[in-house]
């Protein structure tokens, strides 16, 4: 008979053998919607009459005149994020699993939304039925719940599976001439999580200040809808495709100042999820601080900012979130899986 060592014999990085097969069809499968969110984006493109160069200009500036109908930067940024973290699981790396769980919600999230809109209101469900683009978006939607779906069965139970062994030790083996090798690999790791955490805690109560001013103003602007949508019309949007536009900005407003909160939670408690979902979030947020830094810096205007409080206020806020998401990235990256 045989045990596992996982201390001195295994590879925490890696899916164990009975888990290895979940992360590779996980992984191909969440490369592939990747991928099919790419071609959406280029129909976008074409069907705005734009070309590839107004769509990179858009990447970095949030002052392009480029509009996409369905897929915003934070969705660019997240598909981005899932092709390659549906490639590392591909490969069998732990570190996707967390990632793929991340996105996996986020994806069930928007499917739900428009599956809202279509179920309250005739007429949006009219409009998208008519529409060789609506009803792309329904298929696209819909496709994104069922891997979304997939992806967080498949990584719950993967998760609950042993690491991969590199050897089998006898149960009657001698233990090592000189002892543990190394102090456990959960328990060193564990400071490294709880910082990662903190800094992902700290974005989100940025990201949530700045929420809670929007929704105090005297008039509640979303994309596409009345000039005052009021609060209640904010987070109707947020939840239901319908209400405005099929564009979730919204959505992603709500959700991207919730997720550092959750995922920062996870890290802080040492949950091993935590890493792979903190890094890919982190990831996402510096592509999007960054691309509001661009804005502030890009017309030689950032003394302008700071003639007034919001704006000092804007551009320290992000500048600082900027900060928090590398060293999030940084620490993340430098902690081995627990």
């Amino acid at each position: 008979m045989a045990r596992l060592d996982h201390g001195t014999h295994g590879d925490l990085n890696r899916a164990g053998p009975e888990s290895f097969p979940a992360y590779r069809r996980t992984g191909l499968a969440v490369g592939l919607y990747a991928v099919a969110g790419a071609g959406w984006i280029g129909y976008e493109v074409e069907e705005r009459g734009a070309d590839g160069g107004d769509f990179l200009t858009a990447l970095y500036d949030p002052r392009a005149p480029f509009t996409p109908w369905a897929l915003t930067p934070h969705d660019w940024a997240l598909l981005t994020a899932a092709l390659v973290f549906g490639g590392i699981a591909f490969a069998g790396r732990r570190v996707a699993r967390g990632a793929l769980m991340l996105l996996a919600a986020v994806l069930i999230g928007l499917a739900l939304r428009e599956l809202v809109g279509l179920a309250v209101s005739s007429d949006y469900r009219a409009v998208l039925e008519r529409s060789h683009y609506g009803q792309l978006l329904i298929g696209f939607r819909v496709t994104g719940l069922l891997v979304g779906v997939a992806t967080l069965i498949g990584m719950t139970r993967a998760g609950r599976r042993s690491v991969i062994p590199r050897s089998y030790v006898p149960y009657d083996a001698p233990p090592p001439p000189y002892g543990p090798p190394t102090a456990p690999r959960p328990a060193a790791a564990r400071p490294r999580l709880t910082a990662a955490g903190v800094c992902l805690l700290l974005s989100g109560a940025v990201a949530v200040a700045w929420l809670v001013y929007r929704l105090t103003r005297a008039q509640v602007y979303v994309v596409g809808g009345s000039p005052d949508a009021g609060v209640g019309g904010f987070f109707r949007d947020a939840v239901d495709a319908s209400y405005s536009t099929s564009i979730p900005y919204t959505f992603h407003t709500v959700a991207f100042a919730l997720a550092p909160l959750a995922v920062g939670a996870l890290l802080v408690a040492g949950r091993p999820a935590g890493r792979g979902a903190g890094l890919a979030l982190a990831f996402v947020l510096l592509y999007l601080d960054g691309r509001g830094l661009y804005a502030f810096v890009a017309d030689d205007a950032l003394d302008l900012y700071f003639d007034s409080t919001l704006g000092t206020l804007a551009v320290l806020s992000t500048a600082c979130t900027t900060v928090l998401s590398l060293v999030t990235a940084a620490v993340l990256l430098g902690t081995e899986e627990a």
